[in-house]
């Protein structure tokens, strides 16, 4: 084997194995860590800071944007530990694709995390999915948090996948370059996952076939679906 050839697999290996080694799960103790108790305060903040002055001084609405910003820092680490996360971003990708891992490409990862954060409902704020550059390569999916009545526009995006469960927060000009959109699927997942349901983190969408353990809904709007085809079918 030529010398070039093996210090490239070499070096290739080595990344690899850095990569690995520096981007793990957070472990079960890592809300106690202080850094983390100050990004979930800051997000909490930023949250607030979305909502208009007289509602922002509010104590319920204080409350709502500490438990979102708890439940987003929280379950972040949770489903990359659920998922057994490895490798960062699209670097994990390929365990998935590779069967390696069952779990852990971006669109699942974003809804598990929605799933996580209609939990409770609120009254001053919406959780929304958002896509990224639909349709490219780049094609990414995460979650976004406003204010009630309002869209992706000025929004915080939320993304669980990029660092191994260490959540990244993004502003409006945090993704500028990016075709941002609102995503399409945020209908189905909505009803899957309703405001103020008890579903664990076992239950999860697959797209398109939807979920190992589905919520009645889902499964009845899916058979409607299929119905629904076959009868379209039938008719041409």
């Amino acid at each position: 084997m030529p010398t070039m050839q093996t210090f490239r697999l070499l070096l290739a290996a080595a990344l690899l194995c850095g990569w690995s080694s520096c981007c793990t799960p957070p472990a079960e103790d890592y809300l106690q860590k202080p850094y983390v108790q100050q990004q979930m305060s800051g997000l909490a903040n930023a949250f607030l800071a979305l909502l208009p002055p007289d509602q922002a001084v509010l104590p319920a609405a204080g409350a709502e944007a500490r438990w979102l910003a708890d439940t987003a820092v929280a379950q972040s680490a949770a489903i990359a530990r659920d998922n057994r996360t490895v490798l960062f971003g699209w670097l994990n990708n390929i365990l998935v694709n590779s069967n390696l891992r069952d779990r852990g490409l971006c669109w699942q990862v974003q809804q598990d995390l929605y799933r996580d954060l209609r939990r409770r409902p609120v009254k001053y704020f919406r959780v929304g999915l958002t896509i990224r550059d639909r349709g490219t390569g780049r094609e990414h999916s995460c979650v976004y948090v406003n204010a009630a009545g309002k869209g992706l526009q000025g929004s915080i995006v939320l993304d669980a996948w990029k660092n191994c469960g260490h959540l990244v927060t993004l502003t409006q000009k945090d993704r500028e370059g990016g075709k941002w959109e609102e995503d399409w699927r945020e209908p189905f997942v909505s009803k899957a996952f309703p405001e103020g349901h008890s579903y664990g983190m076992e239950h999860h969408l697959v797209w398109p076939g939807w979920a190992r353990k589905r919520p009645m809904l889902v499964q009845r709007i899916f058979q409607s679906d299929q119905r629904n085809e076959a009868k379209a079918g039938a008719s041409e």
